[in-house]
């Protein structure tokens, strides 16, 4: 029987913490630079990690994606057919993408298991968990809110990687994130564990960035990973074209794509070794 592959949601409680780049830039390298079969589950309304990796795809030469997906997850929610509803964006690396009409889905589910919030949960469950004898990696996007969308992905996921941008509202929400999760744990008697804590978008220089990586470093110890996400322009443009690897004259990688990359690169050797702690393989 093969390995079923690693289930990772990414998560905070505070938008715009860079939840959704940390997705889009582990599954490019898990993908890239690790050859793992690696798949996105968008479940974020706003299909930002969606649009991210349809430009990605055409950067890659992929030119087969439609202008707009016509089957998403809420296509494969209201059919029961996930299958159809999976895209490649390059070798390795598929995307079950989300949009706007997703935004109906608590209401669906609440209409189709009226205060059953465990069959709601479990319908996910079922409907993904074929996917995990395909994929060796699969990540899963949620909005930054207690939701059933976000409900929905711990209780698929065996991972949680947790970003912390360096400011007091994020460490708050990355806390109160944690918290939640434990809750949700014990009230559904699932398995979820917390497998790094990624710092984000910190300035070197800035003092209290620097107060909130030490109180960071202080709760949760070896959770917080040593790879740090400073703040790079070049992650910033990726939101509007895709992500990019490009190979200058000398046939080497441009300086700041290689810079982007290697920081996530870094995050996912490190998320890689915390998993196998865990998991008691180390």
């Amino acid at each position: 029987m093969p390995n079923k592959a690693e289930t990772y949601v990414v998560g905070n409680f505070k938008g715009g913490v860079g939840k959704s780049t940390t997705v889009q830039m582990l599954s490019f390298e898990s993908a890239f630079r690790k050859d793992r079969k690696t798949l996105v589950i968008d479940l974020d309304p706003q299909g930002n990690t969606s649009d991210v990796l349809s430009l990605t795809a055409e950067n890659f030469g992929n030119d087969t994606l439609p202008d707009e997906f016509d089957a998403t997850i809420w296509e494969a929610v209201r059919s029961g057919d996930i299958q159809s509803s999976i895209y490649q964006i390059m070798p390795n690396l598929d995307l079950i993408p989300a949009n706007i009409s997703f935004s109906d889905f608590p209401d669906y589910m609440i209409e189709k298991y009226p205060g059953d919030k465990l069959s709601q949960f479990g319908y996910m469950e079922e409907l993904i968990e074929p996917l995990k004898n395909i994929y060796d990696v699969i990540y899963i996007d949620v909005p930054p809110t207690i939701s059933t969308y976000s409900n929905a992905a711990m209780y698929v996921a065996e991972y949680v990687i947790v970003i912390l941008q360096t400011q007091v509202k994020s460490l708050k929400g990355a806390q109160n994130y944690i918290d939640y999760m434990n809750f949700f744990i014990e009230q559904y008697d699932t398995e979820l564990e917390v497998v790094g804590i990624v710092p984000f978008m910190m300035q070197k220089r800035d003092s209290v960035d620097q107060e909130i990586y030490t109180a960071a470093r202080e709760i949760y110890g070896a959770h917080l990973l040593d790879t740090v996400v400073l703040n790079q322009s070049r992650l910033k443009r990726y939101d509007g074209s895709g992500i990019t690897y490009e190979i200058n004259k000398n046939g080497k990688v441009e300086q700041w794509d290689k810079r982007a990359h290697e920081v996530f690169v870094n995050i996912l050797d490190e998320i890689d070794e915390h998993r196998l702690i865990l998991s008691g393989e180390e």
